[in-house]
């Protein structure tokens, strides 16, 4: 089953590095260009991953993050901050669960190991009907605002 991987990311350099490497993959990407289009996408449809970028105007990576950990449905969603921020900085992530950080510039290599390693995290079947999953409602995300 190919998997769905979100990447909200406003630099137009690190979205097409993104498609580069992973389209190579068995994953379908969606791009948002900025934090309030990630939530919209959010709310729309379900992700085994999200890849957030933490410096954005208006709503930033980690505001995002948030929103998702409060979100009953999402919570256990696995995330991978991508950021030009020192990695110290977010420590932090490793106890938050399912959350790495890769800080910028990153290759390929670690890219997909992090991608791999999350992925296997994720739980969703992704089905609609899903008797196992149909308690979850994309709505709360948006919601959570």
């Amino acid at each position: 089953m190919t998997k769905e991987i979100l990447i909200v990311e406003d630099d137009r350099t690190w979205q097409g590095f993104y498609r580069e490497i992973l389209n190579e993959g068995e994953y379908n990407l969606t791009i948002a260009s900025n934090g309030k289009e990630g939530v919209k996408k959010i709310s729309e449809k379900w992700f085994d991953l999200i890849i957030l970028d933490i410096v954005m105007e208006e709503l930033t990576g980690d505001r995002i993050f948030s929103l998702l950990r409060r979100s009953s449905i999402h919570r256990e969603v696995p995330v991978i901050f991508a950021s030009v921020l020192n990695k110290e900085a977010y420590t932090c992530t490793k106890m938050l669960g399912h959350v790495s950080y890769l800080e910028k510039p990153f290759g390929k290599e670690d890219l997909l190991e992090e991608v791999k390693k999350r992925i296997a995290e994720s739980y969703w079947c992704g089905k609609k009907d899903c008797h196992s999953c149909e308690s979850r409602n994309l709505d709360s995300v948006s919601s959570a605002e």
